[in-house]
Formats: structure tokens, sequence, C-alpha cells
């Protein structure tokens, strides 16, 4: 440091003789003065100035030195640094403020941006113009099963739906967004309304932004209620047509023989008897789903609901040579709807019946704890004909059946289960069933154990 300074200075003075000189020369030209004297004062001043500024720069070189030093470590200026710094520190601490401001409000941003795409249920991916993945929301990498390293892979290489690849190529290719349905097939069939739009700035195709969204669901309901309309319309029209053949039969003949009248008005009433509770059926079941029918709870004593239950059933059940019983504890109590609770039970007992042709069919009751609190669970079990795994995550849907025909022969409508299914919902509960082919099938009603009056 010492040798620098000498050199600086011995320079520096070197420079204000030379300035001196060429300054003195010039004044004795013009200002008529003597030259030695001219550059003897020039000289003098010259020399002053340039020690003033030599022995000034190593204060000023110091602590720019200790700012390099730490601005090249990432560290932040000390206050006393920039303090040495003089106006140039101030700049500094100035610049430095408003750096940190922008990276915290980049932050934030930056923040909130990963707080929109965690929550939003659409899936997300953001890819470059070559296909590399950039960004993928937690929506995406669940629906479309991304593997952890999705990042810097292609698109090509993470197993999307041809759809949905299709669009974003057409995106790509043609700079313009992109937006159609998409339909997955395997493993389980799916329905995505998907949307890419292209990335462009200032006019260069950057990359290409991809959005799904499940439409699984929609697709489901809309092909419900396209059934419901269906059944609704099937299950009219049969006994209507019925009811218009008996009476044309009545009005070309029918009537005058007595025993043929007597059939055909007995056949009559049997299928107005089927509509009217058809419609019944619809009605406590448009009731229950707009929440217009009322509840009343009370303490229930499980076996004593149960018992009725195994009293109306016991002479159909050993019609067809089936037992039928109720094990519940004395103790077993619920705050519940009883009517609610003996409606259902009835009709989960009477499907059982139906559909078992030897064995038995046993009530059962029990306080379990499960996750999500104490239960109390009621079980119709049964050793009948049992429900085909494919046909038990539609079981409670309206109008479905497993067999249509023997439904049919049976007097049901598909609309028992359902309409079951809705009323414990609306309780507070949940039913499930369990099912064997060929070895019977257990409903359980799930009702949640409350403290009792």
């Amino acid at each position: 440091m010492r040798d620098r300074f000498v050199y600086r200075l011995t320079l520096t003075i070197v420079v204000a003789i030379a300035l001196g000189f060429a300054l003195g020369l010039i004044a004795s030209l013009f200002l008529k003065v003597s030259f030695f004297v001219a550059f003897a004062l020039l000289s003098i001043s010259s020399a002053i100035m340039a020690l003033t500024i030599a022995l000034a720069l190593p204060s000023l070189l110091e602590p720019l030195q200790r700012l390099t030093i730490a601005l090249k470590r990432g560290e932040e200026p000390s206050g006393l640094l920039l303090l040495e710094l003089g106006t140039l520190g101030e700049a500094i601490a100035e610049a430095c403020k408003t750096w940190h401001e922008t990276v915290s409000q980049l932050k934030e941003e930056r923040a909130l941006l990963q707080t929109i795409l965690r929550r939003m249920d659409e899936a997300i991916i953001v890819a470059q113009e070559n296909g590399t993945v950039i960004l993928a929301n937690p929506a995406a990498q669940k629906f479309f099963q991304l593997p952890n390293d999705y990042a810097q892979r292609r698109l090509t290489e993470l197993d999307l739906p041809f759809g949905l690849m299709e669009l974003t190529q057409n995106a790509l290719r043609y700079k313009l967004p992109q937006m159609g349905e998409v339909q997955i097939i395997h493993p389980e069939e799916k329905f995505l309304d998907a949307y890419a739009t292209p990335l462009l700035i200032n006019g260069q195709l950057e990359g290409v932004l991809v959005v799904a969204r499940d439409l699984t669901k929609l697709k489901r309901l809309e092909r419900i209620r396209k059934d419901f309309v269906a059944n609704v319309s099937h299950e009219l029209r049969t006994p209507i047509a019925t009811l218009r053949s008996l009476a044309e039969a009545l009005l070309i003949g029918g009537k005058d023989d007595p025993e043929i009248r007597e059939n055909f008005l007995q056949a009559i009433a049997d299928e107005t008897e089927r509509i009217s509770r058809l419609l019944n059926n619809l009605l406590e079941l448009a009731r229950i789903e707009a929440g217009q029918r009322e509840w009343h709870f009370q303490n229930v004593d499980v076996a004593e609901i149960t018992g009725q239950i195994v009293d109306r059933f016991s002479l159909a059940a050993s019609q067809k040579g089936l037992k039928i019983k109720a094990e519940i504890p004395e103790e077993l109590k619920v705050r519940t709807d009883p009517d609610a609770l003996m409606q259902v039970l009835f009709n989960l007992v009477d499907n059982a019946v139906k559909y078992t042709h030897q064995g038995e069919v046993i009530i059962r009751g029990e306080r379990f704890t499960y996750t999500g609190g104490d239960w109390v669970v009621i079980s119709v079990t049964d050793t009948g004909i049992g429900i085909p795994p494919e046909h038990l995550p539609r079981i409670f849907e309206r109008f479905y059946r497993v067999e249509k025909a023997r439904s049919r022969q049976s007097g049901g409508f598909g609309l028992g289960l359902s309409i079951a299914k809705h009323i414990i919902e609306s309780i507070g509960g949940k039913i499930t069933v369990q099912s064997q082919v060929g070895k019977g099938s257990t409903f359980s009603i799930w009702l949640p154990s409350s403290k009792l009056d």
C-alpha cells in the first residue's frame, strides 16, 4: 500500500511540474509576465493541488476496496463504510434500499403465485418452446401422476393424454390458443376441459401454458340426469301402456263378462298403485334433496326399532324358508330421527328378503370408534345372491338396478337405496355396502354417536 502511495505521489508531482511548465509558457506569452515567475507560481500551486489529491486518494481507495470485497461476498455494506464513502455511500445506500424493496416485492409476488397455483383445482403446466417443462402445480402432478423429476423433462416424456398433447402442439405451431374436450380411457374413464395458449413476449414465442379442468363428475352427473329422464319415462310408459290396453279391452267387450271385467279392473288398480308409488318415491327423493323434509331427533332404542322390523318381515321370511333375527345390545341407543331410521331399515331388510333364497337375514348393531369419532353402526346382512363388484359404485344411484328384469318383477323401481342414502346423509350419517356374489351382502348404516339427552 505504501509503495503504491509513493509511486502515485511521485507521478502526481511530475505531472504538476509539467503542467506548471506548460501554463507558465502560456502566461508569459499572453500576460507579458516573466516565464520563470509564472512557471514557479503555477508549479507551486499545481504541486499543492496534486499533493492534496494524492493525500486524499488513499482514504477513498481503502473504503472502495472494502466495498468491493463486501459486494463480492454478497454482503450488505455496513453503515460506517457507506459513511466513509460520503456522497457515493449515500447513493449506494439508496440503491441497496431500492434493491431490497424490489426483492421483497418479488418474493411476495412469487409466494402469492405459488399459493394460488397450490389452491387451484385446475391442472396447470408451463413449458418452454422446445417442450421442456418448467412448472406444474400440485393438481397437475396428482391428476397426470407426474414423476418427482418432471421439471426439465419434455412434455413427450410425461405420458400426457394424446388429446392434450395435440392441443399443446397446435398452440405452439400456430401461435394461437387451442381448446377442446379430452377423453381419457385408461386406466379409468375421465373427461377434461383443456386449454393451451402460446406464451408470446414481444411477438416472440417463449413457451406454452396448458390448463385442464376435470369434467368427470359433471359428465357423470349429466349421464345420471339423462338416465333419470329415460328411466322415469320408461317406468311411466309401461304402466300407462298397460292401462291403455286394459281400458281398450274393456271397451271392446270385456266389460260384458263379469269375470274378465273383475280381472281387468284389478289389473288397472294394481298399475295405478304402481304409478302412485313411483310418484311418491320421486316426490320423497325431491323433498329430501331440497332439504324440505323435517327431521325430529330424539333418543332412539336401537333394539326396539330393529325388533319392530323383524316382526314385520317374519312372515315373508318364513314363507321363503328364511331366518330373520336381530342381534342388538339392549343398552345400544342413538340420537336420531326414529321414523327416518325405520324407513331406511325397512328398505334394506325388504331388499335382503327379496334377494335371499336360502339362509338368513341378520340385523346387527354396535358402537364403533373409527376415524372421525364414535359411531353407532347398524348393519343388515343376508346370504343372498350378492352384488357383482362392477355394480357396487353405482348401487345407490336412482333407478339403478343390478338385474332390471328381476327388479321389475319384484315391484321395485331402483329408488329405494337412493332414498335410503339421501336420508342417512341428511341426518348426519353415511351408508356403506360390502358384497360377494353368491355369498350375500351387508349394508351398514353409520350414525354419529352424539350425546343423549
